[in-house]
């Protein structure tokens, strides 16, 4: 799916926000070969039409894998919206599919969100908030932009999605910054923690 959505984003001119991290760590096996993560992603977060696409690719104890992130929300009439998330996490044995229908007034969301289950359509309650705030210098230009999001995917039983992001940019120029980004997510009993500092271009 991520291989066609770029270049359409690309093509179209919606990719906003491009970032991209690199790292390397000594692996917990010193017989294995260096970790390493590279990850890029397409992001927009203003207007009636949202998204962002993040693949990483990863080597962790000598085995590589490719995590793919989706999220993609449009404001249709008034505050109402639809959407889904696909996230397909090989690191961590994540997979799932959320299409996504409800009403967002300025910092908060909700709505529900439907789930296949063993071949059933699983309805849960989803709640989120968003909250960004811009310190600009003398001249009006973005200084440093403060980002947290929160998000809960539940049907109260055995079907929870948690995510906690938090992310602040410094802007070197109007178009360039660095980034740190702090994210969290709980997938029922498994969960994937990320700390990344990196590069950003505003396309």
């Amino acid at each position: 799916m991520i291989k066609y959505l770029l270049p359409l984003l690309v093509s179209l001119g919606l990719a906003v926000d491009w970032g991209t991290s690199f790292s390397v760590r000594t692996p917990n096996d010193a017989t294995k070969p260096l970790d390493y993560e590279l990850s890029i992603k397409f992001e927009d977060n203003t207007g009636n039409f949202q998204y962002l696409v993040k693949r990483d690719w990863e080597r962790e104890l000598g085995d590589k894998y490719i995590d793919d992130v989706i999220n993609l929300q449009h404001k249709v009439i008034g505050h109402m919206y639809y959407g889904l998330d696909y996230v397909n996490k090989e690191s961590k044995n994540i997979d799932y599919i959320t299409y996504n229908i409800g009403a967002t007034i300025d910092w908060f969301k909700a709505g529900a969100s439907f789930k296949e289950v063993d071949g059933k359509i699983e309805p849960m309650l989803n709640l989120g908030m968003y909250s960004k705030a811009d310190i600009k210098d003398l001249d009006n230009n973005p200084n440093i932009t403060y980002i947290i999001a929160i998000t809960v995917k539940s049907n109260f039983l055995d079907n929870n999605i948690f995510n906690i992001k938090s992310e602040v940019k410094k802007w070197l120029t109007p178009k360039i910054n660095i980034f740190g980004l702090y994210k969290h997510e709980y997938y029922n009993d498994k969960e994937d923690f990320q700390f990344k500092v990196g590069l950003g271009i505003k396309l």
